[in-house]
């Protein structure tokens, strides 16, 4: 067996079992991996948002977060081999699942002639000690980017290395697509928690790229009555939804992982909440749930007095259910136990005779 073989094998052994238990696929953990198993021991792993902003870096010397002194500040402006790459990931609609080959190489993309007098070369050559690169793009608008490095005597990279890069690349997307899934399927999960602790009847889960994840039956119908019977053929994980981004709203509009955003379209109310995933380079993956109530459900039930049948605390927490806070910012906003909170929203639930949070919401604005 070759040791490109070898090397194969070992890597995705390895990532097989970091997907398990890793909290972050791109890491120097990732670095060592790839130094161990192919030879490569220069490599820069680069981190932006979704809107291409920088975030940080981590090499051989560790990790860099962006901060007012970090040197790529100064240079982002001038970064072509970035700019060509941004652009062409937003172009293509890049996402986590890409397993094509995106090699950049700095030759190709900076007229030989200019080359050796670059201001990217001078950037290499001061940070680094290095001065050719070879960089591939990977996620949601190629946020994160993996570089390899060559000082100049050890001459550009060969077409041999182009071909052994290119392979590397389709090992780490690989192993990067099931790790996403993976934990992805994990975030549906904890999700869907939330929901049935809301008690309610119809919701759908999406990505920030406007992929829908999970949804149930009573929401596909809801759906179809609003947007007709075509909405069945959008309703998968692998195509963007072209109607999920007017539901969503825009960047404009007041987002909190914490509270909701109501629509009212037609006879429905959509409940939209927002599910944050960071991680330690700076990203923040954006995911959202979406409930859906009819107008007509919840009636409210009638109630004669001059207070709510409802302990002080009890009164808080409605009120902040009312307000649109989850479970767990209304255990942080109170200072008591997720646990204690959801035990008295079952208290409130029992006294106002209702089920969901829908029917609390008319329950209180009747009061």
């Amino acid at each position: 067996m070759s040791d490109d073989s070898v090397g194969q094998i070992n890597f995705f052994s390895e990532m097989s079992e970091r997907q398990i238990s890793a909290r972050e696929f791109f890491s120097s953990v990732l670095l060592d991996s790839i130094e161990r198993n192919f030879g490569f021991n220069k490599i820069l792993i680069s981190y932006f948002d979704t809107q291409g902003k920088f975030l940080s870096w981590v090499n051989w010397d560790g990790i860099n977060i962006d901060n007012k002194d970090h040197p790529y500040r100064k240079f982002f402006a001038n970064d072509v081999i970035r700019h060509v790459i941004h652009h062409e990931a937003v172009v293509d609609r890049l996402t986590y699942f890409n397993v094509t080959p995106r090699l950049y190489k700095s030759t190709s993309i900076i007229n030989n002639v200019d080359y050796d007098h670059s201001c990217y070369v001078r950037f290499l050559e001061e940070n680094f000690q290095q001065h050719y690169s070879v960089t591939m793009s990977f996620g949601i608008n190629a946020y994160i980017q993996i570089a390899f490095f060559k000082k100049e005597n050890e001459g550009d990279f060969t077409q041999e290395e182009v071909d052994t890069l290119n392979k590397i690349y389709v090992y780490v997307a690989n192993s990067y697509k099931n790790f996403k899934k993976y934990e992805q399927a994990k975030i549906v999960s904890n999700i869907l928690n939330e929901i049935i602790m809301l008690g309610e009847k119809a919701y759908l889960i999406t990505d920030d790229f406007m992929h829908i994840m999970s949804y149930n039956a009573v929401a596909q119908e809801y759906l179809k009555d609003i947007l007709g019977l075509s909405i069945v053929e959008q309703v998968n994980s692998s195509t963007p939804c072209n109607w999920l981004p007017f539901l969503l709203g825009n960047e404009t509009d007041s987002v909190n992982t914490s509270r909701v955003q109501t629509r009212v379209i037609k006879n429905y109310i959509f409940k939209i909440y927002t599910y944050e995933q960071s991680y330690s380079n700076g990203i923040i993956d954006v995911y959202h749930w979406i409930t859906i109530s009819k107008k007509e459900e919840g009636n409210a039930i009638s109630y004669s007095g001059n207070k709510l049948p409802l302990t002080q605390t009890e009164q808080k927490v409605a009120c902040l259910m009312y307000n649109g806070l989850t479970y767990q910012a209304i255990a942080d906003e109170l200072v008591i136990s997720y646990h204690t909170v959801k035990k008295h929203i079952q208290n409130i639930y029992s006294k106002c005779g209702v089920n969901s949070r829908f029917q609390l919401y008319k329950w209180l604005e009747d009061k």
